[in-house]
């Protein structure tokens, strides 16, 4: 009997293989993942939950603060200027050549 379900397993792989496209299949793996992971963090001890009332009213958040932050334009052509590269300094060059010499 394991045999049978083992095949039927295999062909059920096959299936989904030829005729599920790879991006829902990807969709649906992490949507079986994540409720999986829910079940397993639900399982636990329960907390005792808090009255609302309690906390202290959260203050509001401006999105102007969001939309007055500068932000960085992009050209004409769609290209946007990205930030300049890491350096290494001459003694962190120094180090680096040392290390890879030793390792060989």
């Amino acid at each position: 009997m394991k045999w049978l379900l083992a095949l039927l397993v295999a062909g059920a792989i096959a299936w989904a293989v030829a005729f599920v496209p790879p991006r829902t299949a990807a969709k649906a793996a992490a949507r079986a993942l994540r409720s999986g992971w829910d079940f397993i963090a639900s399982l636990g001890p329960q907390r005792p939950r808090r009255d609302p009332a309690q906390h202290p009213p959260s203050r509001q958040l401006s999105h102007k603060s969001q939309a007055s932050t500068p932000q960085r334009r992009a050209s004409r052509e769609g290209i946007v200027p990205q930030p300049p590269k890491e350096t290494l300094r001459p003694n962190d060059r120094a180090a680096l050549d040392s290390l890879v010499a030793n390792s060989k």
